[in-house]
């Protein structure tokens, strides 16, 4: 009787300390685990939204960044949606509405490694230019206008659009896939290594390919910025309907100051 009675009195402690582990120090229980979060962190951005600020009437930013829906969400696991449509408002430079991510830490091209890695899935394409921009080394401060680097995404294939100038259509074109149909989970890299080179790199479908080309002269120690998100490509004039747009779902949105791996 006396073993019996003590192993039932240290099933009893056993029971209220585990009891007392799942609660906070204000006595709260801790809530349900959740999905799975996504790697993807706001802090050091900023977001250009497709609406227009009511005071310049381009297209208006939020400074730092935060979600807005309906152009940036959160899925039900905790990834990043991101919605543009072809009938949104446009930043001043472009005739593109865009739902996008800006970094707040530029760097100088080709002499600094930072590299911008992302897992993003494309749900949509606009109807009648079935393209959007998910990726890009962007000019910053005094050639902001300028869009240097570009990761598209054109009708399931992904390639890399490089400026060669600051003026004009001058560029270079780098693919890393001919064929990713939507809702196909993939992960991009662009690299600025730093030495003058720039790496590009794409995971899809079980494969990897990767790409290296050199910094234009025209923009070796220019100052620039990553941005990444649904800049779809179609004019704004060629559609009024509120579904035409780009959808494009991250789950990883990472940069660093380290050139990209060897291939």
């Amino acid at each position: 009787m006396r073993t019996r009675t003590t192993r039932t009195m240290a099933c009893v402690v056993a029971a209220l300390a585990l009891a007392l582990a799942a609660c906070t120090s204000t006595g709260t229980p801790n809530p349900a685990p959740g999905p799975s979060p996504s790697d993807v962190n706001l802090d050091g951005w900023q977001l250009t939204l497709p609406v227009a600020n009511p005071e310049s009437g381009d297209a208006d930013t939020i400074k730092p960044a935060r979600l807005a829906p309906p152009w940036l969400t959160t899925t039900d696991n905790g990834a990043m949606a991101f919605w543009a449509p072809v009938g949104g408002a446009t930043t001043k430079n472009s005739s593109h509405a865009r739902t996008e991510l800006v970094q707040t830490d530029n760097f100088e091209a080709g002499t600094q490694p930072r590299t911008l890695t992302a897992s993003a899935t494309v749900a949509q394409l606009p109807n009648e230019n079935p393209d959007v921009i998910i990726g890009q080394i962007h000019g910053a401060e005094d050639i902001k206008s300028v869009a240097w680097v570009m990761l598209h995404y054109f009708d399931g294939a992904i390639k890399v659009v490089v400026k060669q100038a600051r003026e004009g259509d001058a560029s270079q074109d780098y693919i890393l896939a001919d064929s990713v149909p939507l809702n196909t989970p993939f992960t991009f890299r662009l690299s600025d290594n730093g030495n003058g080179t720039l790496t590009f790199g794409l995971d899809a479908n079980g494969q990897t390919k990767q790409e290296t080309a050199p910094v234009p002269p025209a923009f070796r120690g220019a100052t620039v910025r990553f941005q990444v998100g649904a800049y779809q490509q179609a004019e704004t004039a060629q559609s009024t309907a509120g579904d035409d747009g780009a959808r494009v779902t991250f789950t990883k949105i990472t940069t660093d100051d380290q050139p990209a791996p060897p291939a």
